[in-house]
């Protein structure tokens, strides 16, 4: 099996997030910052180690990520406090970001044998000896988004969320 980086240089569109998310600081859920580096988060798009220093989200349709606080204000509002002690909030109206979708022809491009899995490289994600840091898989039909200001700032997000989660606001 071979692992490939997709190039995110491509046509990107504009878009919105529509739902809304629970989020909690990872201290509160782990207490002991000591061994909080010894989990994963299970997301969508790969293991990734957590940060006691970050906030754990989850999405209205049951899916898992950290974000920093800085990345969450600036994304959403908090609107209120379950009786759980979760946040919730939902995106702001300004917050865009930038997305593709990740077709069969883009997977023809990187010569992808059966069995060879594609990632990308974000701000998150799985760190892989000999491929790269920070990787979340994809598979034809997903999305890619990132943030219009920090292209850094990618991430993945498989088919059924991204048409339950997103709005295409237009082109580029």
């Amino acid at each position: 099996m071979t692992i490939h980086i997709l190039s995110t240089d491509t046509s990107w569109r504009r878009g919105k997030k529509t739902k809304g998310l629970r989020a909690k600081p990872l201290i509160t859920l782990m207490v002991d910052r000591g061994v909080a580096n010894k989990f994963l988060i299970d997301t969508l798009e790969g293991e990734e180690p957590i940060d006691a220093g970050n906030i754990f989200c989850i999405g209205e349709t049951g899916d898992a990520w950290q974000q920093t606080a800085r990345a969450l204000i600036k994304k959403y509002d908090i609107k209120d406090i379950d009786s759980d002690g979760w946040m919730v909030c939902e995106p702001k109206p300004e917050n865009e970001v930038e997305f593709f979708e990740f077709t069969a022809a883009m997977a023809a491009t990187l010569d992808a044998k059966l069995g060879d899995q594609v990632v990308i490289q974000g701000i998150w994600g799985k760190d892989i000896d000999g491929v790269g840091t920070k990787l979340q898989f994809i598979e034809v039909g997903d999305f890619v988004c990132r943030q219009p200001h920090e292209h850094s700032d990618q991430w993945v997000v498989r088919r059924r969320l991204f048409n339950n989660s997103y709005t295409e606001l237009g082109g580029k």
